[in-house]
């Protein structure tokens, strides 16, 4: 008698870990895509199509900006879709980590690569392939280091502290005590903002990294005869119009932090905290408040004119001849001390 036996597939799970690691560093790759092409990639094909001849320098702005803003909220939905319903706990933390780890990886291997191998005469295959194998090697230990499940666990609970949502904390408790804090850190970073701007700290220019070991040299017809010669880097694009794209930057940051800062939930229980004992206070009544004011005002000045009667008296007395305790002439010692101020 045959029997049908239905074969169901193996599944297999994967290991969670292992989906977070890999969810930070397609996340990274994505963040720096978005990054680079609104910041960067955007600005340099404005700048390459040259419309400032074409139009007026602030159309050609405005047109820039129009441009940038749906593309930034079209990257910012694209990268929800593709997070998905159910996102893998600590994505988000070792995105950005991974982001900004890139980015510094870039920065110190460029900077060792023109401060270090380039000034020391080295020839450009060899320079260029230290160059190379150093930004390599700081790449493979950043993924190291995220492989690690020590560091997993700690970019979940980065996670859970909420740095990384735009979820509310207790959300209506403490309303005033937040508020007050928002508005806080809003007025001080805004005047460090302002600072910077009037201080000219931001040029106009862009941010651009030299690529090591790129020198071109380029002669002209003119250059020959003239003896002179043009030399060109490679550079890689970071940031275009500093003067106004930073601000902007800043200003976002600064907006998300002063929330986020409320909504941390060892910041936010202290807040909620403060707002209770402060319900508790009993605040007098405006009548009340004014009374007091006036007795307390009617008591300094009565305070005041008797100390000043006591003052004029126990003068007159010791400086009298009968007792001639005070020696010093008070009119005289205090002409003396008008004319040294004078002096």
């Amino acid at each position: 008698m045959a029997l049908a036996v239905k074969t169901t597939p193996e599944t297999t799970t994967r290991n969670p870990h292992t989906q977070l690691v890999l969810s930070s560093l397609l996340g990274a790759v994505y963040l720096l895509f978005s990054f680079g092409l609104v910041f960067a990639g955007l600005p340099g094909l404005w700048r390459a199509l040259e419309l400032g001849k074409v139009f007026n320098e602030f159309l050609a702005d405005s047109l820039l900006i129009l441009a940038t803003i749906p593309i930034t909220i079209g990257l910012v939905v694209l990268g929800l879709k593709l997070e998905g319903a159910h996102p893998q706990p600590g994505a988000r933390a070792g995105a950005f980590l991974g982001a900004l780890g890139a980015l510094l990886i870039l920065l110190v291997t460029i900077g060792i690569g023109n401060n270090w191998f380039a000034s020391a005469d080295m020839a450009p295959t060899v320079g260029g392939g230290l160059t190379l194998a150093v930004g390599v090697a700081l790449l493979i230990g950043l993924i190291w280091m995220f492989c690690k499940p020590g560091f997993g666990k700690w970019l979940v609970q980065a996670e859970e502290a909420g740095w990384f949502h735009a979820t509310a904390y207790k959300g209506n408790q403490g309303l005033r005590v937040r508020r007050g804090t928002v508005i806080a850190l809003l007025g001080i970073g805004v005047c460090g903002i302002i600072t910077l701007i009037q201080r000219q700290l931001l040029n106009s220019g862009s941010w651009e990294l030299v690529i090591p070991f790129s020198r071109t040299v380029e002669t002209t017809a003119q250059g020959l005869l003239d003896g002179t010669r043009t030399i060109h880097y490679a550079t890689i694009p970071l940031l275009f119009y500093v003067n106004l794209t930073l601000p902007l930057i800043l200003l976002v940051a600064l907006a998300w932090f002063s929330w986020r800062v409320v909504n941390w939930p060892a910041f936010a229980d202290f807040l909620i905290a403060t707002e209770a004992e402060m319900n508790k206070v009993s605040w007098t009544t405006r009548k009340r408040l004014v009374q007091d004011t006036i007795v307390v005002l009617i008591t300094l000045a009565l305070l005041t004119l008797f100390l000043f009667v006591v003052d004029i008296f126990w003068i007159k007395i010791l400086s009298n001849p009968i007792v001639d305790v005070l020696k010093i002439d008070p009119q005289e010692a205090r002409q003396r001390q008008q004319q040294g101020a004078e002096w």
